[in-house]
């Protein structure tokens, strides 16, 4: 009897690496001591290198939005960039409390940053282990897109924390089956898009998971899951209120966010009118997560017979550009590793990071049925951060997975005696891993220095002169190519966006006389202005000006980086007269 007892348990059991591991819901103090250690490293580079506002036109957007907030002067409007309140008020918030600084432009994206990392952990501790956690935030925490991000003021690190937070949610409140988490997911899927409209990609992938367990007889609908309703009418009538209080339209969020993209797919002149970034090349996504042409490279090299490792390693491994390393290279092996192993805890991981992909690849900018219209959404590479954290988590599973057959290789011999020990209970697998993430730490690294490195010297220029502008009177004058927004919007922000009326445009002046004596002019060093007759040569057109700055950083830096950072470069001018010649 006692035998078919035993027999009938162990046809109970289910195979090694499906069995779930009993979760304990407090941290040992080693564990939290790593975590502790890890958010702590996000912190401290972040800190190091934080850059404010980058070369995208949208951050100096933000910060002007968030500093009129601050300074009680901000109303939703039709103006798209109005409606991201996720994005405004945290770092109004900051601008409040510790004035206008790189610090407080950036503070917001650095601790998204780092909450992020702090989930990685949870999740990948849920799913698997502590181990697997820990080792999900250290890869987040390195992962280039989002480490080179998180120093400015990038509205995709915010979104990656709420879009976190909520599948966060979601495996709380399936696994536990508890009001608040389902709640908090409510919350947290409503909110994403609030940072911005990027953001909504959650909710088609959280809903899309809720119904594929629904089926599958994992949740049920009762009292508990209904609070992830509740969750999405709290934050949607607060955000209605607001927008009441504030614009006098309690849906001007929806509206905004509707006519703007509404309007993207329209036909003018024969062509869709859309985003001026857009990029509906389906390989654009594959072409920027697999960065080095490998197998091309390889079989180049090995058809001139050039086997040296050193030299085929120098020409795949270009970091100046490269936003994301070998991450996805990893992603991929480490996907398949799972799914052979039939490895039931990463189905979760694998899942989001699927669906967010393919939402990413084929989701819809623009759709109707009369006519038939299938605009594809518009692509960046940042917006890759969406699918950032389960790539981290995936990858760090398959890691852990695979050392943890080194113990089960040598339990196994030992069960056969010390005689059978010799080689063979070399940990091979645990040794690969370990190389594994050592290679990815060192290329992240440095991926992550040279991307620093380039967006310092980006903002070099305008930021020597907006510190010089700003020991002027504040009734100066200021004239700069307000046309180029990538290379001179931030001189506002520089400026902590002291008596901004004194900025004026000159893109339409053509010609020094248009300039009043007494001002300052702000140009770029190389590159001709629009229709400007005195660029990139002013001096000689008017000869009333004198140079008053050429900002020359006294650094090093490689070509690539010159060229990729610096396209324009600035000098600073004054009138002494407006002639011209």
């Amino acid at each position: 009897m006692a035998k078919r007892n035993n027999g009938k348990k162990a046809a109970q059991r289910k195979p090694k690496g499906t069995e779930r591991k009993p979760k304990s819901k407090k941290l040992s103090r080693n564990y939290k001591i790593a975590l502790i250690a890890i958010a702590a490293f996000a912190l401290i580079y972040s800190l190091v290198f934080v850059i404010g506002p980058s070369a995208y036109g949208d951050d100096p957007t933000y910060l002007s939005l968030a500093y009129g907030a601050a300074t009680g002067n901000f109303t939703q409007s039709s103006y798209i960039f109005s409606v991201r309140l996720l994005m405004i008020f945290p770092i109004a918030v900051f601008y409040k409390l510790f004035g206008v600084s790189l610090f407080t432009d950036s503070i917001w994206d650095i601790l998204c940053f780092v909450g992020s990392v702090v989930a990685a952990f949870y999740i990948g501790k849920e799913l698997y282990d502590e181990k697997v956690g820990l080792l999900s935030a250290f890869l987040l925490s390195i992962f280039p897109l989002t480490a080179i991000l998180a120093p400015t003021v990038s509205d995709n690190i915010p979104m990656m924390f709420m879009t976190t937070m909520a599948m966060l949610s979601i495996l709380y409140a399936q696994r536990r089956s508890s009001r608040f988490w389902y709640f908090a997911a409510g919350i947290f899927m409503t909110a994403s898009p609030l940072v911005t409209p990027e953001g909504f990609i959650v909710i088609p992938i959280a809903i899309l998971y809720l119904l594929v367990e629904l089926f599958r007889k994992k949740i049920t609908v009762n009292m508990t899951s209904l609070y992830l309703i509740y969750g999405i009418l709290a934050i949607g009538i607060a955000l209605m209120a607001f927008n009441y209080v504030n614009s006098g339209h309690p849906l001007i969020t929806y509206t905004t966010n509707s006519n703007y993209f509404s309007a993207i797919g329209v036909m003018k002149n024969g062509q869709y009118t859309t985003i001026g970034s857009a990029n509906q090349n389906l390989s654009f996504y594959p072409q920027w997560m697999l960065p080095y042409n490998i197998m091309q490279i390889v079989s180049s090299n090995i058809s001139r017979l050039n086997f040296n490792p050193l030299s085929i390693w120098s020409q795949i491994y270009v970091t100046d550009f490269n936003i994301v390393g070998f991450f996805f290279y990893a992603l991929i092996l480490s996907a398949l590793y799972l799914i052979l192993r039939k490895e039931k805890r990463a189905y979760f991981a694998l899942f989001w990071f699927l669906a967010g992909l393919l939402y990413l690849e084929f989701g819809p900018m623009h759709f109707s049925l009369i006519p038939f219209e299938y605009l594809l959404t518009h692509r960046l590479p940042r917006f890759l951060t969406l699918i950032a954290v389960p790539t981290a988590i995936i990858i760090a599973m398959a890691l852990i997975r695979w050392a943890e057959a080194s113990k089960q290789q040598l339990r196994l011999l030992g069960s056969k005696g010390a005689s059978k020990i010799k080689l063979k209970t070399i940990p091979y697998s645990a040794i690969i891993a370990a190389l594994v993430i050592l290679f990815l730490t060192i290329t992240s690294l440095q991926i992550n220095f040279t991307q620093y490195e380039a967006m310092s010297l980006s903002r070099y220029d305008t930021f020597a002169i907006s510190n010089y502008l700003n020991t002027l009177p504040n009734t100066t004058v200021i004239y700069y190519p307000a046309a180029y927004t990538q290379m001179f919007s931030n001189i506002g922000v520089y400026m902590r966006f002291d008596n901004l009326s004194r900025l004026r445009g000159l893109d339409n002046i053509q010609n020094c006389t248009g300039i009043p004596e007494g001002s300052y002019v702000v140009l770029t060093k190389y590159a001709k202005v629009g229709s400007l007759n005195y660029t990139p040569d002013p001096l000689n057109q008017c000869p009333g000006w004198q140079t008053v700055l050429y900002p020359n950083t006294s650094q090093n830096y490689s070509s690539a980086i010159t060229g990729y950072a610096y396209p324009f470069r600035a000098v600073l001018y004054y009138v002494k007269s407006n002639q011209s010649v």
